[in-house]
């Protein structure tokens, strides 16, 4: 997996260092691993080479060896040579032994930056390793990659928490990484075999003792917890302060670390506590401000490699320049999350090809910018969907754009399977399960495993494809199921018909099916009832068997007429 290749990103870091001038090699040794040779600024001579071939046959140092401290550097096998050891939190990981060049000349000055370098290539390792615990224990993506001075701070302040006991306020806006920070420093205090709990306080039901009690001796990481009323912050920070301390009261051991996310970037008061109610207004929190994508681009094509990856697609064969100058310009307001979903959906829906100008232009014009237009495309801006079952449209035969919904409404209510073989393959197996299954109570997420997409891809077909969201479709659906059986059956009650057709709220039908049609569904009746005919109305497939039961029955009363005038002139003798 080298979207989690810790030895890969450190050798990048060594690469970018200041200190390499200083060095002819050097040789990251990590506990369990082969040691990583990175060649310095200068090193072709004989006898470079001799001591880079002896380095790397070096046996990687075990946990049992003992090192000098961090904080200097100690000459090792003469005066050119000095070992470093990395430590995280207290924690030896390894060693990095540098070959120096012949003229440096070593001072407190060399002996600080190399002992700062160490410290860099330490939190960078527990970082990385952090985030492959992320991706094994199926939280998310790894989104903390990348060596730019803003990802080196932040490794500072998580070793700075993994040995505090404080509780952490996580502070940045939406869409950031501060899931994948509480893991670092869940992870990084030596929390990798305890429970780690989730907990989004917005959406949960759980009362907050349940939390404590999953959580218990590792961390519980609560987002969202700035959500709500003032009243319901107040009264969740009450409950939590009554779990964690009864639970401390039980047991020492059951106390869990508290790390939560807030969406905000900073605190009004540097001095402040981060919430503002009860004992928490007075608690000494650890307050990392986590720093917005667009503060470190220079860690964005790391980023989109793995997340490439990390879905299923290689980024050595789809990662192109342009994607990489594009997503690197582009400001991300929403942050690692946006990214990834942005690189990811333009993966699914290009057919396993490099992602290239022309995909950026037709699936994420918005990277591009102002510079859209100007941009020359080197590929054809035809849409290349990955629907291999689905052969292109002849020539001649109308867009699947050029559609109006109205069309695929009917077909969905009509079962007009064969129409959906030309959408991508996804959306067609979504729009056969309405077909089926639109009256029932059904979710974007249960129709995307129908599909057999993701959620977002399938809401992306249905606004590319169709024109509307899922659930502004599902509601065009419905509403003219119900224009049908309100007609078919003009003694039917509305609120049956409401519930016939998938809506569990009577305002809400009459709400959407004004929006829709224009008039109320008693509106729609006495119109028909009147007119003897059927209104006009924007659903241009309105009931075509009530058409052709109305010609039926106005043939039979003529009929009936003819017969009658018949026997009335046979009566009188022809003369009626």
């Amino acid at each position: 997996m080298s979207y989690l290749n810790e030895v890969a990103e450190v050798r990048c870091l060594l690469e970018r260092s200041a200190c390499r001038h200083w060095w002819e090699v050097a040789s990251l040794e990590l506990f369990g691993q082969q040691p990583l040779l990175v060649d310095g600024a200068a090193g072709g001579s004989a006898e470079f080479k001799r001591d880079r071939s002896r380095m790397a046959h070096v046996r990687p140092p075990g946990p049992e060896h003992a090192h000098a401290p961090s904080d200097r550097a100690t000459p090792l096998h003469g005066p050119r040579s000095v070992e470093l050891a990395l430590e995280f939190s207290r924690r030896p990981l390894g060693a990095l032994r540098l070959r120096l060049l012949p003229h440096l000349a070593m001072g407190p000055g060399y002996e600080s930056a190399l002992t700062e370098l160490a410290f860099q290539c330490a939190g960078t390792v527990q970082r990385l390793a952090s985030q492959r615990w992320v991706v094994q224990a199926q939280l998310g993506a790894p989104c903390l990659i990348g060596s730019s001075p803003a990802m080196l701070a932040l490794d500072r302040h998580i070793e700075e928490s993994c040995v505090d006991t404080r509780p952490v306020a996580l502070l940045g806006t939406s869409g950031n990484e501060a899931l994948q920070t509480a893991v670092a420093i869940h992870h990084g205090g030596g929390g990798a075999g305890l429970a780690f709990v989730k907990v989004d306080c917005a959406t949960t039901l759980e009362p907050p003792w349940r939390w404590v009690d999953r959580a218990r001796g590792g961390t519980l990481f609560l987002c969202n917890p700035d959500s709500g009323t003032r009243a319901d912050q107040e009264h969740l920070w009450l409950q939590l302060e009554q779990a964690i301390g009864h639970a401390t009261q039980m047991d020492c051991h059951r106390a869990c670390r508290l790390v939560i996310a807030l969406k905000a970037q900073h605190l009004p008061d540097p001095n402040s506590s981060p919430v503002p109610y009860g004992a928490w207004s007075r608690c000494n929190w650890k307050v990392i401000p986590l720093p917005p994508l667009s503060q470190h681009p220079e860690d964005i094509p790391v980023l989109a490699r793995a997340v490439l990856d990390y879905h299923g697609h290689s980024a050595e064969h789809r990662m192109t320049d342009a994607l990489q100058h594009w997503c690197t310009n582009y400001t991300w307001p929403g942050n690692a999350t946006q990214l990834e979903w942005t690189v990811a959906r333009m993966a699914v829906l290009t057919a396993n090809t490099p992602i290239g100008a022309s995909d950026i232009s037709l699936l994420s014009p918005r990277l591009l910018g102002d510079a859209g237009t100007a941009y020359t495309l080197a590929e054809p801006p035809a849409p290349r969907y990955e629907n291999h079952d689905t052969a292109a449209p002849a020539d001649g035969l109308p867009c699947v754009l050029a559609r109006p919904v109205e069309h695929w409404v009917r077909c969905v209510l009509e079962h007009d399977t064969q129409a959906f073989a030309q959408l991508h393959v996804g959306l067609a197996r979504a729009l056969q399960y309405l077909c089926r299954q639109f009256h029932e109570s059904i979710s974007a997420e249960q129709l995307a495993d129908q599909a057999h997409v993701s959620v977002s891809h399938l809401r992306f077909l249905f606004r590319d494809s169709l024109g509307l969201p899922f659930k502004l479709f599902l509601q065009h659906v419905r509403i003219a199921h119900a224009k049908r059986l309100l007609l078919a059956s003009p003694q039917r009650r509305i609120t049956d018909v409401a519930l016939s057709v998938g809506f569990s709220d009577f305002s809400h039908f009459q709400k959407c099916f004004r929006l829709i049609t224009g008039q109320t569904p008693g509106d729609l009746r006495r119109a028909w009832a009147s007119q003897g005919s059927r209104p006009a109305s924007r659903d241009t497939s309105d009931i075509p068997e009530l058409q052709v039961r109305k010609q039926r029955d106005l043939i039979a009363q003529l009929t009936l007429n003819a017969v009658f005038q018949r026997d009335c002139r046979a009566s009188t003798g022809g003369d009626g």
